[in-house]
């Protein structure tokens, strides 16, 4: 299993909830948990895979954290967790330069 990590380094996300959607053919729904704050989830219509669209500043009680403290200069990132075709994900990221790849996981 494949799981790559992309970050954004502004301070709001502003329209980049719909860019996403529409580079990556998905429809966000929106979450609130005390852990990540509010964040987007999405899967792709056909295949397995799922999305997340959160920022990197975590709560944690009293406690505040960085999901990637390696990358603290990004302030949102976007999780591609288990797709079948990764890079066709990276490439439709493409189109949106703002957003860049940092990493990738693989799991066997």
């Amino acid at each position: 299993m494949i799981y790559d990590v992309y970050g954004y380094d502004e301070p709001s996300l502003g329209d980049q909830p719909g860019k996403l959607a529409e580079a990556l053919g998905v429809e966000w729904v929106r979450h609130e948990s005390d852990y990540r704050g509010v964040y987007f989830a999405a899967r792709p219509r056909s295949g397995a895979g799922k999305l997340r669209l959160q920022s990197n500043d975590l709560h944690d009680g009293d406690e505040e954290y960085q999901q990637e403290p390696d990358f603290p200069e990004c302030r949102y990132l976007l999780f591609v967790d288990k797709f079948d075709r990764p890079d066709e994900v990276r490439m439709r990221l493409a189109s949106l330069p703002r957003w860049r790849f940092l990493y990738r996981s693989v799991v066997e």
